[in-house]
């Protein structure tokens, strides 16, 4: 099993085995991040914290992606309401220093929990405001949207249904 070495002061790999390994990582987690329709830069950051053997400050995260500041200050911030990053500082150093949280099922579990549920159940509320807004027998308009939005509420229900049981399986 190949392991990264220490990153050297300006945050780069110090071998090309290195670097290639990083950028295999890196984007392993861009391809998941996008999955759940999070920016690009969310996945390169906690990519290259999961790659790196020891915690990284700001500059070197935006050095070795080559990201603006803004977006590494948006993506670590996003990362840390996941549960996915952590930071410290060290003595003598004013920077943060950030470490990726290992504990991948914990964040996808946080996910799951902080972010799809209250939008599913607040897309619910949606639902049934429209549907409550129709007079499906007025006109065929009216008829077309109300059979529309009530397959909406039967794939709301299923989300409903089964996002509560993906979380008690991560809890385990």
């Amino acid at each position: 099993m190949a392991v990264l070495q220490k990153s050297n002061s300006s945050g780069t790999p110090p071998c090309a085995a290195g670097a290639d390994l990083e950028a295999e990582i890196v984007e392993y987690f861009v391809s998941f991040v996008q999955l759940l329709g999070l920016p690009k830069s969310v996945g390169q950051i906690y990519g290259v914290l999961f790659a790196s053997t020891d915690s990284l400050v700001m500059d070197d995260i935006i050095e070795r992606l080559g990201i603006s500041k803004g977006s590494a200050s948006q993506g670590l911030s996003l990362l840390r309401s996941l549960g996915a990053v952590t930071s410290h500082s060290v003595e003598g150093d004013r920077r943060e220093r950030f470490a990726a949280d290992l504990n991948v099922s914990r964040i996808v579990h946080h996910f799951f929990e902080e972010r799809l549920m209250p939008r599913l159940e607040h897309g619910q509320a949606r639902v049934e405001s429209m549907l409550s807004g129709l007079d499906p027998s007025s006109n065929e308009e009216q008829q077309v949207l109300y059979d529309r939005i009530k397959a909406l509420r039967k794939w709301q229900k299923r989300g409903n249904a089964i996002v509560p049981r993906i979380v008690r399986w991560l809890r385990r």
